[in-house]
């Protein structure tokens, strides 16, 4: 990973950190796009609060190990 985007995705989780304390991780998908990783209960809330925000918030609740919402910029 480009160290660019590693301190990006460092600031973006201790901002959500601060609303969304449960958020455990966040990944870049590409340069407009990141994942951020949590609960159910917190992915849906922030799913709710950041779908108003954001050009898309999508929810993924498939059959992996950990949920996360996508956000694209």
């Amino acid at each position: 990973m480009d160290q660019t985007k590693k301190e990006s995705a460092d600031e973006i989780l201790k901002s959500l950190k601060e609303h969304y304390p449960q958020v455990i991780e966040v990944v870049w998908e590409d340069e407009n796009t990141f994942c951020a990783y949590a609960d159910d209960d917190t992915l849906w809330k922030m799913y709710d609060e950041l779908a108003r925000v954001f050009k898309s918030v999508e929810f993924n609740s498939g059959d992996q190990d950990q949920n996360y919402v996508r956000i694209v910029f």
